[in-house]
């Protein structure tokens, strides 16, 4: 396995199991794992709850309560709510008595005591007795978080029936804001055919498990809270080509410049797209690379269009390229471009290219002729244009491909019952490229390891994001192609975790793609996410 001093490895829940122990070696290692497991969960929760509404200081928070360690997560969690927001409330669900509680959970919950409401469920047995409870819990009004705690990592078929009962009720019940698990979403374990808690966030603690990744949707989205478990045991050997991405990517970012630095020295930058008709994404492109921190950037536009585009984006250089009768980019002009390669470091094509037969040759003579590192974007991504990918000479830079899961379909000729991992991973190594697999969860391959990126949103899903991604993993790699993958996660993770504080501050609905921009100086400056 490839060491990442800026990604974890991705485990099978047997490997989680065997690996837990090597770095919680006793009970007092396995407490205080717990606490900062909690204390991470409570933190995250409150973050992501912004996408929402502002936290209001009554929070009410329903936890459901099973017997293990991922249930003293939960408890844990919300002593540290209760710390934080004292006119909150919290009602514990419970699956079982406290007595047949492990020591762990039984001592989290005993610090809890007193300070919450419980109900005894462990002899429920039919789905309107809960949600009855939650009707009565709720007050008529919204239960702000449900924190899922009933079931962890070993966790094997089949459900007792009132942990069964307690999962459906609440699945069921409409009045809750915010559905969350500790670890795995109760019911799910590396198989399983049982009913699963439909959890909006999963928060995967200490080590992120492969069954969050695998596609269902039960898991909602994932965050990882780092507990230190991969600092603690570097000497241990993980076999696993997955790895969840951590925001310690942007670290060379965060760092001052050099004081007598030339702009030359931060890459240079080609965006090659758009068209008469949809110069917008080009337009979105650029803006984004500006703002990547790369030291140039050049555009090639429409004719039609390049002058009112560059009195948008007055720090880019922009150069008017022929249209053909479609008003998309003319191949013949391709050497407009050859030229002035020695004074790039990479070019982006797609945004906003248009799909035409004169647009497909023209990504076909990108793979062919350009001997920089290479981002196939958008309308680059055709079909006969990566059937030339496999025979780029190999001394070219590496070539990068964005595409989002249709698109990877199509371009790697697979039906979507077809898609695995090992398909990705077989793409990528065949084509010789990277692969940036846009999804809830961001794939990046390189046909080695997969990187997952965790952060984004549903704030992401609307025109133009992509276009704002290409044009940072242009600018990262502009920077620095020494290492493709980490150039291309560094741009990947800067759009994730801006897309997070936009939908904190404004919510995921009514906003514009480019306010994401705005955001992109406070993920640098402020690195907590």
């Amino acid at each position: 396995m490839k060491p990442l001093a800026h990604a974890h490895p991705v485990l099978s829940g047997q490997q989680a199991r065997e690996f837990e122990p090597k770095v919680l070696k006793d009970e007092a290692a396995e407490w205080q794992a717990m606490k900062c497991a909690g204390q991470g969960i409570a933190a995250a929760v409150i973050r992501d709850y912004q996408e929402l509404f502002p936290v209001p200081d009554h929070l009410q928070i329903v936890a459901l309560i099973g017997k293990g360690n991922n249930a003293g997560d939960a408890l844990i969690a919300c002593a540290e709510l209760l710390a934080e927001y004292p006119r909150a409330s919290v009602t514990l669900l419970m699956s079982s008595d406290k007595d047949h509680f492990k020591p762990l959970a039984k001592r989290a919950y005993d610090q809890l005591e007193g300070r919450v409401s419980k109900h005894m469920l462990a002899e429920v047995s039919d789905t309107q007795e809960v949600l009855a409870l939650l009707e009565d819990i709720s007050g008529g009004e919204c239960i702000d978080l449900c924190l899922d705690g009933l079931l962890g990592v070993s966790f094997q078929p089949p459900l007792r029936t009132a942990t069964r009962v307690i999962i459906e009720g609440v699945n069921q019940f409409e009045s809750i804001r915010l559905r969350a698990s500790v670890d795995l979403p109760s019911g799910r374990g590396d198989v399983s055919d049982e009913v699963v808690f439909d959890a909006q966030f999963t928060y995967a603690t200490g080590i992120a498990k492969q069954s969050l990744f695998d596609g269902l949707a039960n898991s909602g989205r994932v965050r990882y809270v780092d507990l230190g478990f991969f600092d603690k045991a570097p000497g241990c050997e993980l076999e696993s080509v997955e790895h969840v991405l951590q925001p310690r990517v942007l670290a060379p970012l965060q760092a001052l410049r050099p004081a007598s630095v030339d702009k030359r020295e931060f890459g240079h930058l080609f965006i090659v797209g758009g068209s008469a008709y949809m110069p917008g994404a080009l337009l979105m492109s650029v803006q984004a690379a500006v703002r990547s921190g790369v030291g140039l950037v050049t555009a090639f536009a429409p004719q039609s269009v390049a002058a009112v585009l560059s009195a948008q984006v007055p720090e880019a250089m922009w150069v008017p390229w022929p249209e053909t009768s479609n008003g998309t980019l003319n191949p013949r002009a391709m050497q407009l471009l050859l030229d002035r390669l020695p004074y790039g470091s990479a070019v982006l094509c797609g945004p906003g290219l248009g799909r035409d037969r004169s647009t497909e040759v023209l990504a076909q003579e990108m793979i062919r002729q350009v001997s920089l590192p290479l981002i196939l974007d958008a309308d680059a991504l055709r079909l006969k244009a990566m059937e030339m990918a496999p025979k780029r000479k190999s001394e070219y830079g590496p070539l990068i491909l964005t595409p989002h899961m249709g698109e990877f379909m199509r371009i790697a000729k697979l039906a979507e019952v077809d898609f695995s991992l090992e398909t990705l991973m077989n793409f990528c190594s065949n084509n010789r490229a990277v692969t940036v697999l846009k999804a809830a969860n961001t794939r990046i391959c390189d046909g080695e390891t997969v990187l997952y990126n965790t952060h984004g949103g549903p704030v992401l899903s609307r025109g133009g994001s992509g276009d704002l991604l290409s044009g940072l993993v242009g600018g990262m790699v502009a920077q620095d192609s020494s290492d493709t993958q980490t150039a291309v996660a560094r741009g990947v993770m800067l759009h994730g975790l801006a897309a997070q504080r936009l939908a904190r501050e404004k919510g995921q609905v009514v906003v514009n793609t480019t306010q994401l921009l705005d955001y992109l100086p406070d993920v640098l400056r402020n690195p907590l996410c």
